[in-house]
């Protein structure tokens, strides 16, 4: 009888960690129509500001005190998001996108290019180590990078994109 319900607990673990781990095409796939819905819909309203820069930080994130106009580095938690501002650039950029492309030495593992309304985006998942990978996400001479979990790949390109989008300088 103890053997049976052993059985029945374990198989009932089993069935929970699969269903709750996606796998990384899904989040892959997932993450990049989050990206693409957020890159075509409408910006969200900036709340902070850094110098001329107005942008919208979601919820749990913070600006460290070592940002400056073309770099500012957010945090959330223990991970760290690195935003680059190149004002030399207009927002059908594709300087970023050709300058990963070119680069033979990355390990793309998905990327995504969109456009709308004069703006050229993009989204790339890279293989950084085993079980973590390198997130893009960037328009024109915006760029957002930070180092994700497989698990976190998702949420992270959405959250992402919508601080990307966002971003106005005045």
């Amino acid at each position: 009888m103890t053997r049976n319900w052993m059985r029945v607990f374990f198989a009932s673990l089993a069935v929970i960690l699969l269903v709750g781990c996606s796998s990384i095409e899904e989040q892959v796939e997932d993450g990049i129509e989050n990206a693409k819905l957020v890159f075509q819909g409408d910006a969200e309203k900036p709340n902070e500001k850094v110098n001329n820069i107005k942008l919208f930080i979601p919820s749990g994130f913070s600006i460290e005190d070592e940002s400056d106009e073309t770099n500012i580095i957010l945090s959330k938690g223990n991970d760290s998001y690195i935003l680059f501002l190149n004002p030399n650039e207009l927002l059908d950029s594709r300087l970023y996108y050709d300058l990963m492309m070119a680069d033979t030495n990355l390990k793309i593992v998905e990327e995504k290019t969109f456009e709308q309304n004069g703006r050229f985006g993009f989204v790339a998942i890279i293989e950084n180590s085993e079980e973590k990978y390198e997130l893009v996400t960037s328009i024109g001479g915006i760029k957002l990078t930070t180092i994700s979990k497989h698990q976190n790949i998702a949420g992270n390109l959405d959250k992402m994109m919508t601080i990307v989008r966002s971003i106005t300088t005045n």
